[in-house]
């Protein structure tokens, strides 16, 4: 589901690179796409080289890396985007804190919207944007951090976990990984070889899809896995505050994310009429004049977008009428197994 060209004119041009893009790596451009993927096969090959040289350097000990001397874990994945990292943090941050400890929650720093979303659920913990991870692991620790939580690094090799977490969608795996920038893979599954711990996570796929997916990534692995599904639990406002109920009437629908048809189909799914659905590209940075043409294009009714969206573009939409989609993380395998492991580095 994607915005309607035609009513939404001022967004054309920024969302169709994007878009097109997405449909590119999905297959979905026919006789051009398969020309245009033939073209960037050698940047593919290009990219694959230098990611096999980057990790042998690392492996072999030629490039540093360094431990910090409080356990650190790592959640990541092996796709641009869209797997779940942010609830995921989320809930491996709150179990960390019910067995007493103090996380602190290291990004990379190149998107606003993690960090703040990080920081409004966790006010009392350190939650540092730095693109030096060893010195945003410094200033953790400085803030009282006696474990840390690494977002979105597993291609981050310098400093080094006790536990590497990576993700896998059941919605886009592929055994016949396509690499950057042909496709969406910032490295092949045999990397998942490295991994520590590999969750299979679903939002709109069906439980076998995504039992099938956890099968073929195990044998890929050799690791156990587990699998969880991200599903709504309800609605907030714009203040924070659970909202009663769900929208009424037609509503737009806004997505900056990896995958905004999930999101869309996750509304839809909990009785939302979408009679419109924007999608951004993913961390998009929002503007004053993308909130006025929103207002404009809801004229008054109900406007649904996720949490990520939400903490750039709420303070933005003045007194519109605001639904948050709140995600969960909910196991369906390998919890007791995941959180042994995380036990384990903690003792």
């Amino acid at each position: 589901m994607t915005a309607d060209p035609e009513r939404n004119g001022p967004y054309q041009d920024r969302l169709g690179p994007a878009d097109a893009v997405q449909r590119l790596w999905a297959g979905e451009t026919g006789a051009a796409g398969r020309v245009l993927g033939a073209l960037l096969m050698p940047a593919e090959l290009g990219y694959s080289a230098v990611m096999q040289a980057r990790n042998m350097a690392y492996v072999s000990g030629l490039a540093g890396r360094h431990s910090p001397p409080v356990p650190a874990i790592s959640v990541g994945n092996i796709t641009v985007g869209g797997t779940g990292k942010t609830p995921m943090v989320r809930w491996l941050v709150r179990e960390l804190q019910l067995r007493g400890r103090t996380p602190g929650i290291l990004h990379g720093g190149y998107a606003e919207d993690e960090p703040a979303l990080h920081r409004l659920w966790f006010p009392d913990l350190p939650v540092v944007a730095e693109k030096d991870r060893l010195r945003g692991a410094g200033r953790a620790m400085e803030q009282g951090a006696d474990v840390l939580v690494l977002d979105d690094a597993f291609q981050h090799r310098r400093l080094r976990r006790d536990l590497d977490i990576v993700l896998v969608a059941a919605e886009t795996w592929s055994r016949q990984a396509r690499l950057l920038p042909r496709g969406p893979y910032r490295e092949s599954p045999r990397s998942l070889r490295r991994a520590d711990a590999i969750i299979v996570t679903r939002r709109v796929a069906p439980p076998e899809q995504a039992a099938r997916t956890e099968l073929e990534v195990a044998r890929i692995s050799g690791r156990q896995t587990a699998r969880a599904l991200l599903s709504p639990t309800g609605w907030l406002g714009s203040d924070g505050q659970v909202r009663e109920g769900r929208p009424e009437g037609p509503a737009l629908g806004v997505a900056g994310i990896a995958r905004p048809d999930d999101f869309f189909d996750q509304a839809e799914a909990w009785g939302v009429e979408l009679v419109d659905a924007i999608a951004f590209p993913d961390h998009y940075v929002y503007r004053e004049a993308d909130a006025r043409e929103l207002e404009r294009l809801a004229a008054g009714g109900p406007v649904v977008m996720t949490a990520k969206d939400a903490v750039k573009l709420a303070p933005l939409m003045g007194e519109a009428d605001l639904w948050i989609l709140e995600q969960a993380v909910t196991f369906e395998s390998g919890r007791a197994r995941l959180l042994g492991a995380v036990e384990e580095i903690l003792d």
